[in-house]
This record gives C-alpha cells, sequence and structure tokens, in this order.
C-alpha cells in the first residue's frame, strides 16, 4: 500500500512523495491520518539539519492524531474506529523517520500510540488537541517549576510553547511578562492579553509590573545574552528553567555568576510524561488552554509544502500549522 508523506531529503529541504508501508502482521494496527501538525521549534531545527540526531532523508513531525482502520489479529489494545493519537510506522524506502507524523497512512505496532476516543471529535478539537505535545513541553514546565498563586513569570520567547506556559500559569493564578525580540511575536502575545516588550522595552517596563523583581524566568529561546538579561530581573532565590534548544556549543555560555549570586535554582525538561499528556489534552479539552487561538494557518494535506515553506522562511508570521488529511 502507497501512502504520501511529507519527506525532508535534505537540510533547508522538503517534498512530498510517496512511500510503500510495510505489510501488517498480526500485532500491527494501520492508522488513516486525520490531522497532523508543525512543530514551529523541532521540526525547524530537524529541517535546518541541527536537532540532534537528525538524519536525511526523513518524515518529520509528532504531531498526529488518526483512526484505526485495521487491527492484527494478536492486537487488544485497540479496534477498528478508535481515534488515537501517535505516529509510529514503517515503509519499505530507505527513508528515516523523525517521528514520522506527516503521512497519510501508517504500519505499526501499538506501541507509541494513545487511545483518544471511540468516536471522530469536531473539527475544532482535532485541531487543537492535535498540538497535545507541544502543549505538553508547557505543562511539564509549568509543573517542574511548582508555579503558585502570585507568581511572576519572565517568559523569554512568545512562540508556542511560551505562550502555552502563560496559559497555564494564568490558570495557577500567576502572571507572565515576556521578553521577545520579534516585532511580530509581540504584537501577537499583547493581542492574546499578556504584557510583551523588545529587549531595549523590558527594563523600564518590568519595574512597573513587577518592582520587586520576578519569581521565575522561563527560558524557550535559548539566547544566552537575553537570559543574562532576564536573571537580571529576577528576584534572590529565584527559578531558571532552561527549555529551550542548546545546539550552539560554541555561543551557548550564560552568566553563572550572576546566577549563583541570586541564588537561583536552575532547571531543565526535556520530553513530556505520559502525566503530561493527559493533563494537557484534558485542559485543551476543557478550552482552558486555548490551542485555537494559537492556530495561524491551515492547509489540506495536498497543500503541505506550503506550511513547510512558511516553517523555513518564517514570513508571513505564523505560528500553529495544521494540516487536515484526505482519505
Amino acid at each position: 500500500m502507497k501512502t504520501k508523506a511529507v519527506v525532508f531529503p535534505e537540510a533547508e529541504k522538503f517534498e512530498m512523495v510517496d512511500l510503500t508501508l510495510d505489510e501488517m502482521g498480526p500485532g500491527d494496527i494501520r492508522v488513516r491520518t486525520l490531522v497532523s501538525a508543525i512543530s514551529p521549534g523541532t521540526e525547524r531545527w530537524v529541517l535546518k539539519g541541527k536537532h540532534i540526531g537528525t538524519q536525511f532523508p526523513c518524515v518529520p513531525g509528532y504531531h498526529r492524531i488518526g483512526i484505526v482502520e485495521e487491527c492484527g489479529k494478536d492486537v487488544k489494545l485497540f479496534r477498528p474506529g478508535d481515534i488515537v493519537y501517535g505516529s509510529g510506522n514503517r515503509w519499505k524506502e530507505k527513508v528515516y523517520s523523525m517521528w514520522g507524523a506527516h503521512c497519510g497512512y501508517s504500519v505499526s505496532t501499538p506501541a507509541g500510540y494513545t487511545f483518544i476516543s471511540s468516536t471522530i471529535p469536531d473539527t475544532y478539537e482535532l485541531e487543537t488537541m492535535v498540538f497535545t505535545i507541544v502543549s505538553a513541553v508547557a505543562y511539564r514546565g509549568i509543573s517542574f517549576l511548582e508555579v503558585k498563586k502570585g507568581d511572576k513569570l519572565l517568559i523569554i520567547g512568545a512562540g508556542f510553547i511560551g505562550l502555552c506556559a502563560a496559559q497555564l500559569a494564568g490558570l495557577k493564578q500567576a502572571s507572565a511578562i515576556f521578553m521577545e525580540a520579534d516585532p511580530e511575536r509581540i504584537k501577537f502575545a499583547q493581542s492574546l492579553g499578556f504584557p510583551a516588550f523588545s529587549p531595549d522595552e523590558i527594563d523600564k517596563k518590568i519595574k512597573e509590573i513587577a518592582p520587586e523583581g520576578v519569581d521565575i524566568i522561563y527560558d524557550t529561546a535559548g539566547v544566552p545574552s537575553a537570559i543574562d538579561k532576564a536573571v537580571g530581573f529576577s528576584k534572590r532565590w529565584g527559578k531558571l528553567l532552561l527549555q529551550a534548544q542548546y545546539f550552539d556549543k560554541e555561543h551557548r555560555a550564560i552568566d553563572l555568576d550572576q546566577i549563583k549570586i541570586k541564588e537561583m535554582t536552575i532547571k531543565t525538561t526535556c520530553g513530556v510524561s505520559d502525566d503530561d499528556f493527559e493533563g494537557t489534552i484534558t485542559e485543551i479539552r476543557k478550552r482552558r488552554l486555548k490551542i485555537g487561538e494559537l492556530i495561524t494557518h491551515r492547509f489540506k494535506s495536498s497543500d503541505c509544502l506550503k506550511g513547510y515553506k512558511l516553517l523555513l522562511e518564517g514570513k508571513p508570521f505564523n505560528l500553529g500549522i495544521v494540516f487536515s488529511w484526505d482519505k
């Protein structure tokens, strides 16, 4: 059986190709994709060839919701008609899987798939729930930081994870301020009701909003100079979460001395757990975590490459990008 798939043949290149699915075994399921979505941070690093472990050619992506169409005789966990989240796959061509979400069909074992529903959710739920994993990164960060009522967070980077973190902090009656270099992201965050300022503006604004300093620095950008600037606004005994990508070994040093002087706690996270996934998808379903507001572009699967052109070029402004897949 053939399936359409997005493939990165090399760095900064993308194409839609036909792949040949492996034959089903007794322990396999076949899943037809309903929606997939671009993770605007990780997939950009993969596309640029900088993400650790990237191999070309590859099928990218880890945001995918599909419907189980067939189960092998030994499969007990799922049945045809189940709606599942995951991207397990096998194909005959020598194409690597960088999680492999962006394909029309897949064949694999049930491992890596999570049950969502026994009936197909409506379009809005599919489009918002498909971003569960990237949103769960923010959920994990807020959990690790033990954010509490009254805390003030300075979030570096008003991207998808940062905006989710700000919302989740708000659910705990904490408040977030953004430091962001991109004027369009500043405008977007402000349109959602969050204080957001450029590094040049932040000195004055932070004194107005948090005159005693902030309790938490939440880094999603990975820019050492931005981290150093933000740490200057922290209270003594504040917390610093490093949750960006830090691939540039020669230029990623941060000023540990000022962190030491303030006796800050440094935390890191990598990936998400099953509990993070369940907690996040619950917040999305309850519409307490408002993912719909973060979706800027929607494409049919036949136009997937338009989404990757947006991702690579960064223009026009884009954040959440969703693909709906035809049967």
